[in-house]
């Protein structure tokens, strides 16, 4: 599958460049929990959750996951008195077909295998644009325990 480009990034923001790793578990509902670590613009070290969801198309079939992440880092709030935590609300969907395999536990529906990802960050806070703006890459296997694994590169905006 052909990846579009970045989205765009909207005014003061700036493009960036940012890689790191996933690691989540799956959970009841093909939600998945766990913890991003990554480098934003090369020195700017984040740790987050990550919560996804899944995403349906209007006929019912599967469009992909809808990605949260709110981070450890502490910013000053627009507001110049409060703070907040640097978040990034993104909507992933398979680049290409997965190339999963069924565990063979009888009664129940497990997989493993590998994926590749393409991510479009929508809307942030804290250091990242409240418009959205970039696209990352992720490459990941899911085990039969449920552990996900992903590495992740590409860009995303930024506004501090």
């Amino acid at each position: 599958m052909a990846q579009a480009d970045p989205l765009p990034c909207q005014a003061p923001g700036r493009l960036v460049s940012i890689s790191g790793k996933i690691m989540t578990n799956s959970m009841a509902g093909g939600e998945s929990l766990g913890v991003l670590q990554g480098t934003v613009d090369g020195s700017n070290k984040l740790k987050c959750g990550i919560h996804g969801t899944p995403r349906f198309n209007p006929d019912g079939t599967f469009a992909g996951f809808t990605h949260s992440l709110v981070c450890d880092d502490t910013v000053t709030a627009e507001n110049m008195v409060d703070t907040v935590h640097s978040q990034v609300i993104s909507l992933s969907r398979f680049d290409g077909v997965p190339s999963f395999r069924s565990c063979g536990i009888p009664g129940m529906d497990l997989t493993y295998g590998a994926f590749r990802e393409i991510s479009e960050p929508q809307s942030g806070r804290g250091i990242f644009s409240p418009t959205g703006g970039g696209q990352l890459s992720i490459d990941g296997v899911v085990n039969c325990a449920g552990a996900v694994d992903m590495k992740f590169t590409g860009q995303v905006c930024v506004v501090r």
